[in-house]
């Protein structure tokens, strides 16, 4: 077994690399029983500096080191503040105490936030030898395609660029559930060949919703050929007949009319994510395409949307409706 890092700090928005980090450390700990019994965890609220420092200077049992993890470890906001319920004094004893920390204790601290870089502990961490100091930040969604194709090659398994263009447009940005996606995907094709685009489509549904954005995007830019396009591939792809079809655009549309209410107010499109519950990727999608458009227009393709609605449970053919739906939202 390698000796692990004195001090390792985590850092933060993207928990699921966190966490994947924090089981690294624990394996390379060791997987039998009497690594375990040498591996604490606290979490900074309702922690005593007196309990924390006890644990760390206890000698590790029938192991070369003992793995103290300390979470939680700051609050959001202010600069090096700990949570509220964390005595105030912890952090300024636990930053004077790391020099003096036993050889034989590695400590592990993790937060969930960004960390400044003029924090106090940010520079004794790295001014300690042999520490580690890593900031976790959930992938842009620009990169998104890279991060798929290096997960599945870590897996063991492989994507083309087209299956991973297409599973990150499918608007899954948390990465937990991409990374359960990916293993979805690689399973399908049995590990036997590259993860293609019509896989993506197949496994998984929310995967239509790239091209409902495809869609909308060819309406907002009056582009009639696209958008007829974009129509009957979905269409043509079985998944969905012309009445779900045409419910996904109402609800796109319906999306992005509450979003242009969110942002005339002069809010972000992080406020858009929070108020309709959506994927980080999706509110960022949504907002920008809500721009194309005035809040009067969206609010009139509403009604006229609504009035189609009527028309098709009528009995009015589906795919009618449809190509008039795109021919009169591209003049």
């Amino acid at each position: 077994m390698s000796a692990l890092p004195p001090v390792t700090l985590l850092y933060g928005d993207d928990e699921f690399a966190i966490a994947e980090q924090v089981k690294e450390l624990k394996c390379a700990l060791g997987a039998d029983e009497n690594a375990a019994m040498n591996v604490t965890e606290f979490e900074a609220r309702g922690l005593s500096f007196a309990q924390f420092r006890s644990v760390c200077e206890s000698a590790p049992f029938l192991c070369p080191q003992r793995l103290v993890i300390l979470a939680d470890l700051l609050a959001h906001g202010k600069n090096d503040a700990l949570p509220g319920d964390a005595p105030k004094d912890l952090l300024t004893a636990l930053i004077e105490y790391l020099p003096a920390l036993p050889a034989f204790t590695a400590l592990l601290m993790l937060g969930h936030r960004k960390i400044p870089k003029n924090s106090r502990l940010l520079k004794v961490v790295r001014a300690m030898e042999g520490a580690v100091v890593r900031e976790c930040t959930l992938p842009e969604h620009r990169d998104l395609p890279r991060w798929i194709r290096e997960r599945a090659d870590r897996a063991g398994g492989d994507f083309s660029a087209a299956g991973a263009q297409e599973l990150a447009a499918a608007g899954v940005d948390n990465p937990r559930a991409l990374q359960s996606e990916i293993e979805k995907l690689l399973a399908y094709v049995n590990w036997e060949r590259p993860v293609m685009a019509e896989d993506v489509r197949r496994i998984m549904p929310a995967a239509g919703q790239a091209d409902i954005f495809r869609l909308v995007d060819s309406l907002g830019e009056r582009d009639s050929r696209q958008a007829m396009a974009q129509l009957h591939r979905l269409l043509g792809s079985g998944d969905r007949d012309a009445m779900g079809v045409f419910g996904m655009v109402v609800r796109q549309y319906r999306l992005l009319l509450q979003a242009k209410e969110i942002l005339e107010l002069g809010s972000s499109s992080g406020d858009v994510k929070a108020c309709l519950g959506l994927p980080r990727f999706v509110a960022e999608k949504i907002s920008a395409q809500s721009r194309r458009y005035s809040l009067g227009a969206l609010e009139r393709i509403y009604r006229h949307l609504l009035a189609m609605d009527t028309a098709m449970k009528s009995g009015s053919d589906g795919q009618v409706v449809l190509d008039v739906m795109v021919a009169g939202l591209t003049v």
